[in-house]
């Protein structure tokens, strides 16, 4: 282990906090990643780093920082985002700050620090190339805050890739499994009318109360429906929106929906039965109304037996870390990795999800300088595991 890589990996972090990356939907006077793409492409080529940079949007480009080291058929693959939500009431976000062990700065935990520790894997296999078996690949990509449209554009290549980690906050702990998301919004339509003669018109905000009703009915069932990982499903409510003024018979309500999925739950099925359900609910009560979709987005269900699985363990266990396999409540990069592509994938990095998008987002820096240990010794065990592991 390179003795400098303690503090090293902690002074990238500091500078990459410092940089800001807003993804553009939620700030649209933000420039997006592409600062930050700048400091690591010049940063990977001046240790020896071959870069790519992989158009997304305007002005957005994904990184793709590439290792060969001649074992094209055990590729490894390493992601995080660049990009953050916005500042929100953060106080001096881009100043990274040390307090008590804890580095604070907006994406420190979501997902700088998991980016800084992945660069310092690259750059130390960089200087120590020699016995290594695997090509690795480390994509740094935009948009994951919004519709990871950086991730889906990079799996376009279709890279033959044999295992992946997304860098997301864990607390150190082995993902193997987490939830998807269905997003769609409800619309009712009634007819406007003025309010001394509201029998003249029908309020779309009472028919969506019939809606909401049966919305909290429906999740009795998701209670039942237990994941051991990942827990039960769930359905919120997480906007509403209706009428235009106090004296008017409101002639539109849209209310905006999240559902959770766990493993084994197809985002198209669920959608699909919520639809069907809602119809023969609401069919006989004469409302009119509209569903649109807004984001389907598979759970991730990594099999146990996967070679990047059993070489995270191994890993974790030579770092004395937890080797207990967990899931997560949340949603990431990598289920379209596995579910679309059919690459064994984990989840890991430093930081807790509890700190993410937070106005007091930090990470602990014990964890990041962890995180790195871990990817560097996790690239050792899947080089040198066994050629019918891959197939198992």
């Amino acid at each position: 282990m390179n003795p400098l890589i303690k503090e090293d990996v902690i002074e990238l972090l500091e500078s990459m906090i410092a940089i800001p990356s807003v993804n553009p939907a939620y700030d649209p006077g933000s420039g997006g990643e592409q600062l930050l793409s700048e400091y690591i492409e010049q940063r990977c080529k001046a240790r020896g780093l071959s870069v790519e940079r992989q158009p997304v949007l305007p002005g957005r480009d994904n990184l793709i920082i590439r290792l060969n080291s001649g074992h094209p058929e055990r590729t490894l693959l390493f992601e995080a985002h660049m990009d953050t939500v916005s500042f929100g009431g953060m106080s001096e976000p881009l100043l990274p700050r040390r307090i008590n062990g804890r580095l604070y700065g907006r994406g420190a935990c979501d997902t700088k620090g998991s980016l800084a520790a992945m660069l310092q894997m690259m750059e130390h296999y960089a200087r120590n190339a020699e016995g290594l078996n695997a090509d690795l690949i480390l994509c740094a990509s935009v948009d994951e805050e919004h519709a990871y449209r950086g991730l889906l554009q990079f799996m376009e290549l279709g890279l033959p890739i044999h295992g992946a980690v997304v860098g997301e906050p864990t607390n150190l702990g082995i993902v193997i499994a987490h939830k998807g998301c269905v997003r769609f919004e409800i619309e009712t339509i009634g007819k406007a009318a003025h309010s001394s003669v509201p029998h003249e018109g029908r309020s779309a905000i009472m028919d969506m109360v019939k809606v909401l009703h049966y919305l909290e009915q429906s999740k009795s069932c998701l209670e039942n429906k237990i994941h051991p990982l990942c827990g039960a499903p769930s359905l919120t409510v997480g906007t509403i929106r209706g009428g235009q003024e106090i004296n008017i018979v409101p002639d539109s309500c849209t209310i905006k929906v999240d559902r959770r999925l766990i493993p084994g739950e197809q985002p198209a099925e669920i959608m699909q039965e919520l639809q069907n359900n809602l119809q023969e609910y609401l069919g006989g009560l004469g409302i009119e109304y509209a569903v649109r979709e807004l984001l389907l987005d598979e759970a991730l269900d990594t099999s146990p037996a996967s070679t990047i699985v059993r070489s995270a363990q191994k890993a974790a266990s030579q770092l004395q870390i937890s080797t207990k396999l967990c899931g997560a409540a949340y949603g990431s990069d990598a289920s379209k990795l596995q579910q679309r592509q059919g690459i064994p994938t984990i989840v890991f990095g430093p930081g807790s999800i509890q700190q993410a998008h937070s106005d007091e987002e930090w990470v602990s820096m014990e964890e990041v300088r962890h995180a790195a240990r871990f990817y560097i010794e996790l690239v050792q065990k899947f080089s040198s595991a066994d050629k019918e592991e891959f197939h198992a």
